[in-house]
This record gives C-alpha cells, structure tokens and sequence, in this order.
C-alpha cells in the first residue's frame, strides 16, 4: 500500500489532475470533497472523457469525469482478498479507508507486482 496518497479537491479541473498526475509520476489522483473520498481520476479518464471528447481539460470539472463510486478497503485486508476485490470490479486502484472512513493508502496493480506476498495491504514492507 503506498501511504503518500496525492489527492485533490472535487472542484478542481481535469487539468490540475492532470498536472499533479505528471508531477508525481503517478496513475492517478483520489478525489475529495472537504475530507471525504469522493472519486479517483486516472490518466485515462482524463484522456477518454476529456481530450477525446474535446473538452477542454481546464474547464472540466474532475466531478464530471471521475471514476465513482469509490471501491474501498481496510488495511488488514489481505493482498489476495484486496486482488480479488479489484479483478471483480475491473479497477487497477483501490483506496485503503481506516475504520472512521478516512483515507489511509492506495494499492494499485503495480504495487502488487513489485512486491512480494505480503499478508496485508498495510504490511510494512510494502510502500
């Protein structure tokens, strides 16, 4: 589970998305509304419901093209329940939510391919 997760507001453009996603060399941004996870936006969201449907990517709202509704889960879950969690619902990013709701991680589909077996998504070597 990578614990520095790069979030940005609801309210922000597909372009400030965009930009944060270049900047940190990432996948994809959560998104939040105040300190709730409202919706990930990938790279290829962006690309597919705004730069080829001509929208201009600063004048979109990530709200419009965001993925949601959030598929989520607890950081004891373990890698393979976490794995069969993402095969089911066709994600490659699922948020890690403590017991309270609030955002604790992400693990992504290349998270589990660098490490190794970890027992949980929370496991302290995986980052």
């Amino acid at each position: 589970m990578s614990r520095k997760v790069v979030t940005i507001e609801i309210s922000a453009s597909a372009f400030d998305a965009a930009r944060k996603i270049m900047e940190h060399d990432i996948g994809c941004v959560v998104v939040m509304d105040k300190n709730d996870v409202v919706g990930v936006i990938t790279k290829g969201d962006i690309l597919r419901e705004s730069v080829m449907k001509k929208f201009d990517p600063q004048k979109i709202s990530v709200s419009k093209i965001m993925s949601k509704p959030v598929v989520a889960t607890k950081p004891n879950t373990s890698l393979e329940e976490a794995s069969e969690i993402m095969s089911k619902q066709n994600i490659s990013k699922l948020t890690v939510l403590d017991e309270n709701g609030k955002l604790v991680g992400i693990v992504t589909s290349t998270d589990m391919m660098r490490k190794g077996r970890p027992r949980s998504v929370s496991a302290k070597d995986v980052i």
